[in-house]
């Protein structure tokens, strides 16, 4: 799954980066605890990491302010009453990443600056492109640091760290929430094929993170990660070559009133490109679409401004990071689909950012999705979006077996016992013919001989008859994974996590 977050676990940010004034140079106090406490914040479920690979397009440099084309004139069209096709761009590209750490005032000042980050920046920051990230830092209209509280913050509530920091252990979750600094870092400039706002703040982040042994924190993606994770999002492609990557944004997916899907882009301004969106598809077909998501963003992050945008399998599959062949039973049988980019009929809950909608030919609905999915993969949303995951099968039937011992060591007092079962969802849910079930985590407070009984640990997607932090029971006979949170902070079990975790290439 690529990036896909369900939004029943979000909460919405309301003051992107871009809509900020432009940034100045320099140290700050707690002045810029201004910045940090604007926007609600995202929340999601971890994002599985690709890179994207670079298409066949050319690096143009992309004007905001360019004309409409002629061809993006008013029109009706799929369902959206008067919308102007085309991309309008934001005015510039902006970024802002937090470093969370607890060392000394004195040594944060001194290592927060365009100098000391200069000094430290290696190849696994920024690639060959250093210098030209150097010299973009020095830009006092384009680079800013602030020093402030991380309080100012507004970080996720303690009860969602589950899935904001899921690559932390329990032990560097409690750390992360009780760093009391934090370091802001805020990019803003031109928006190119060079991409130098994302690279330098990704850059930064990293460097900073490394140095001051701190946590990144990503309001936009709602994510707290390690240093090395945050690493990992570095831009080190060559200038002029495509820098997008799928770790870079969030791809929400929810279910709408109707029961058909939509998802919604968070973080497309670190490219100067509105957040994209698409309505009307079938559930099932979420994690297929949000990689037609990703391939179109790919091609408006290098350049593309202009209407309709084209996507093939083989778009896809570069920025999946996999060959043609493991997306589709018939690659040579795949056609490229047209997408229109119309202005989007906002709903509520809705982010302040620019966005626009992406539209198949044959309109925003469930058949006309259904056949971007059959001429892209080669199948029916239902038979080609199912898993069969023999991995995660056979973590369940390990995690059965070993059960009892977990049990065991957990009424021995040993620690905090989770464990992972289905969960029906109802049927007027699942309209699409989609899952039966969703799996969650229970934390246990009693197990009889058929079953552990206690509460609801993360927020449902589909399961709508349970709720976050409610009354339930697995039954240790469908159980699929569990997981000890041990008193000293380790942790024994999850096995479902560190499958998971590792599908995502560093």
């Amino acid at each position: 799954m690529s990036g896909t977050e369900p939004r029943g676990e979000t909460k919405r940010t309301k003051g992107p980066a871009g809509s900020r004034a432009a940034p100045k140079r320099g140290v700050k106090g707690s002045d810029g605890a201004l910045y940090g406490a604007i926007g609600a914040l995202v929340g999601a479920l971890a994002a599985l990491v690709w890179w994207s690979l670079p298409g066949d397009r050319a690096p143009d440099a992309i004007d905001p302010n360019a004309p409409d084309d002629p061809a993006t004139a008013e029109r009706d069209d799929a369902g959206s009453p008067g919308v102007k096709r085309g991309l309008t761009r934001p005015p510039s590209a902006s970024a802002e990443l937090a470093i969370l750490t607890d060392a000394s005032d004195a040594v944060v000042r001194g290592l927060a600056s365009v100098a000391e980050i200069g000094k430290r920046l290696d190849v696994r920051h920024c690639g060959g492109t250093c210098d030209a990230v150097k010299k973009f830092m020095a830009d006092e209209d384009a680079f800013e640091i602030d020093v402030l509280k991380a309080e100012d913050l507004l970080l996720p509530p303690e009860d969602t760290m589950d899935t904001v920091a899921a690559g932390l252990t329990p032990a560097e979750r409690e750390r992360a929430r009780r760093k009391p600094t934090a370091v802001m870092i805020r990019t803003q400039g031109s928006t190119t094929a060079e991409q130098l706002p994302a690279r330098a703040v990704f850059a930064a982040a990293a460097v900073l993170a490394e140095a001051l042994d701190g946590f990144v924190y990503d309001e936009v993606s709602r994510r707290i990660e390690t240093a090395r994770d945050a690493a990992s999002h570095a831009i080190v492609a060559r200038l002029g070559e495509p820098a997008f990557a799928r770790s870079h944004i969030v791809i929400q997916l929810y279910r709408q009133d109707d029961g058909t899907a939509r998802l919604l882009t968070l973080g497309m301004q670190r490219f100067g490109s509105p957040d994209l969106s698409i309505r009307g598809a079938n559930m099932a077909s979420g994690p297929l679409l949000a990689e037609v998501i990703n391939a179109a963003a790919s091609q408006i992050a290098h350049g593309r401004s202009d209407a309709p945008i084209t996507v093939t399998l083989d778009d896809v599959a570069r920025v999946v990071g996999k060959k043609p062949a493991e997306l589709s039973s018939n690659p040579d049988g795949a056609r490229p689909v047209v997408l229109d980019v119309v202005r989007p009929e906002r709903v509520e809950g809705d982010p302040d950012n620019d966005m626009a909608e992406l539209v198949p030919e044959e309109g925003a609905t469930r058949e006309g999705w259904d056949t971007v999915v059959a001429r892209l993969f080669g199948g029916t949303p239902s038979m080609t979006a199912a898993v069969d995951d023999e991995e995660l099968a056979g973590v369940a039937t390990n995690a059965r077996k070993s059960l009892a011992g977990a049990i065991a060591r957990f009424e021995a007092g040993e620690g905090e016992l989770f464990v992972k079962g289905p969960f029906p969802i109802p049927e007027e849910a699942r309209v699409d013919g989609g899952a039966a079930t969703e799996t969650l985590w229970v934390a246990a407070a009693s197990c009889d001989a058929r079953r552990c009984t206690g509460v609801l640990s993360n927020e449902p997607t589909y399961a709508t008859n349970i709720a976050l932090g409610k009354t339930t029971s697995v039954k240790r006979d469908e159980a699929v994974d569990w997981m000890i949170q041990r008193r000293d902070g380790g942790v024994l079990g999850g096995e479902s996590i560190k499958v998971l975790k590792a599908r995502a290439p560093k």
